[in-house]
């Protein structure tokens, strides 16, 4: 890691597969919402709130980024809706293998390379935003495996619980010893073990407790304080995985319809971790330069977001078309472009 001033790296709002708009320009206008199926589906039960990854409290010695301003207590994500009916098809996701399968052995995610997918993470940014990018995707398909597991989803779950360790830890491995920071493919194991084995209860919750802190550490220890505590890093982060999670969302768009379970539950768990990474760094961010407009403003975008994705359940049909979805998260882009 090299010394110097922390620069806010290259953030382009996406428009679509392949194609990027420089922030500021123009954005496509929201395109009509798509007409629900007129295909009926049985109404599977309904995931209770309480089944939302809870908030974990930090160790004692972590950095601001993980406890925020002593004193002040970010504002929590919306609980999310009661889940209206879901699409009959079973769960499926371009490049994830069969629950008992290796992800890594069935290939990459379709749109996962270059500037779209989950890979979209990474493309121009800086060493930093990279590493922080790809933490942040392994805690979004973690919050949403949660939420699955605690309402008994386990067949859906474990995708998400297998994902992190086989395709995404690989891209990490290097960057962690480089970095000097401690792995976790361990505590990822171990949590994904249990996923399988439909073994919920504490045990559950310690594992999945022990990952997070294992998550934190690496974070903690593989960036420098003063990136890791910039408000343009967070910013950009937040951002980077909000870009992601419109990409899983378009994703899973077929004819109209949220066809794509799997891809959809990972734009939820982006969403979650996004706003997560906001609220527990709110003071800096607001008392930055020109941060309590800003702070409004993206406010604002994730009202208009998360009815996106009301519950780990997808809706019946979706709730905005993949263009106005971009040109929503955009919005939020360019609001994240203050704390430059």
């Amino acid at each position: 890691m090299g010394s110097g001033p922390v620069r806010f790296g290259p953030l382009r709002l996406w428009v679509g597969v392949g194609a990027f708009a420089l922030a500021g320009g123009a954005v496509p206008p929201a395109g009509a919402q798509a007409p629900a199926t007129e295909e009926a589906r049985p109404a599977p039960p309904a995931i209770p709130a309480e089944a939302v990854p809870a908030p974990e409290p930090p160790p004692a010695d972590l950095p601001v980024l993980f406890q925020g301003t002593p004193g002040e207590t970010p504002a929590a994500p919306a609980a999310p809706a009661a889940a209206p009916p879901a699409p009959a098809a079973a769960p499926s996701h371009a490049g994830h293998g069969a629950a008992t399968g290796s992800l890594s052995a069935q290939g990459g995610e379709g749109g996962e390379g270059g500037e779209g997918g989950e890979g979209g993470i990474a493309f121009g940014a800086s060493p930093e935003v990279a590493y922080a990018g790809r933490l942040m995707l392994v805690r979004g398909h973690l919050a949403v495996g949660m939420e699955l597991a605690r309402a008994g989803a386990w067949d859906e779950a474990v995708f998400h619980f297998l994902h992190p360790r086989e395709e995404i830890y690989d891209e990490l491995r290097e960057d962690l010893r480089r970095r000097r920071a401690p792995g976790f493919a361990a505590a990822l194991d171990s949590l994904a073990a249990r996923v399988r084995a439909k073994r919920g209860g504490p045990g559950l919750e310690s594992a999945y407790r022990e990952v997070l802190a294992a998550v934190d550490r690496a974070w903690a220890a593989g960036l420098p304080a003063r990136v890791r505590n910039a408000p343009g890093f967070n910013a950009e982060v937040a951002a980077r995985t909000m870009r992601a999670a419109a990409a899983e969302y378009e994703a899973a768009i077929e004819d109209g319809r949220l066809a794509n379970v799997v891809e959809y539950q990972d734009g939820r768990g982006f969403l979650l971790e996004a706003e997560a990474l906001l609220n527990r760094n709110a003071a800096a961010l607001r008392a930055a330069p020109g941060g309590a407009a800003a702070w409004r403003e993206v406010q604002a975008s994730l009202a208009a977001l998360r009815p996106v994705w009301p519950s780990a359940r997808p809706p019946a049909a979706p709730v905005m078309d993949a263009t106005a979805l971009i040109a929503a998260v955009g919005r939020f882009e360019r609001a994240a472009l203050a704390w430059r």
